[in-house]
């Protein structure tokens, strides 16, 4: 089963969450209001990315006190969801967005037990990889005064470790209207340019 338009913003709602890109989450969650994403879907995805990235931060902080030594780390209780589908893959892209390698592995296990594709995988951290480097850009920007300003080409330049062919966002990254910066300025737009950036999707 190919995600669908829906599932991937909410997939990059809890990637935006657990890399820490306020302005990613921001612009993603009028984009799933405008694919009429349930408010419900929307709440357990933050929750289960917050849950996620929260975990991740406890095994850390429980490596560093025990002497750089593995041990069993807490795993992040799953909240009760209609849609488990959803759960998983929102889960395995919030695992990758952190870099924790433990939580990404199990998450991974957790969403071929309940018959999420390989492809579906696949697609889910490509996306979240590309959401990933789509932050980290800002930040890299934010650094780096003496840049130029105009960033048509920004999302072009920060690829995925697996490069843009198979980057979910192919299409999105090849193009020359930067998707973050139209979102932006669309949001007062109307209805019809949101669809049309989320349908490039």
């Amino acid at each position: 089963m190919a995600i669908t338009p829906q599932e991937r913003e909410l997939i990059i709602i809890g990637t935006a969450i657990a890399a820490g890109c306020k302005g990613c989450l921001r612009e993603n969650a009028l984009a799933a209001q405008q694919l009429h994403v349930t408010a419900k879907d929307v709440d357990d995805t933050i929750s289960t990315a917050i849950r996620i990235r929260q975990a991740a931060t406890n095994g850390i902080e429980k490596f560093v006190s025990s002497g750089f030594t593995e041990s069993a780390t807490s795993k992040p209780h799953p909240r009760d969801s209609d849609n488990q589908r959803i759960q998983a893959l929102v889960s395995v892209g919030a695992a990758f967005a952190i870099n924790c390698v433990t939580s990404l592995m199990e998450q991974i296990d957790n969403a071929k037990t309940i018959g999420i594709s390989e492809d579906d995988i696949n697609a889910v951290v490509s996306l979240s990889a590309f959401m990933k480097a789509n932050a980290a850009s800002h930040v890299e920007r934010l650094m780096s005064p003496y840049e130029v300003e105009d960033d048509t080409n920004m999302l072009a330049e920060y690829g995925t470790p697996f490069g843009p062919e198979r980057c979910a966002w192919a299409e999105v990254c090849k193009s020359d209207k930067p998707l973050y910066r139209t979102a932006a300025r669309s949001s007062d737009a109307g209805d019809s340019d949101l669809i049309e950036i989320t349908g490039a999707l």
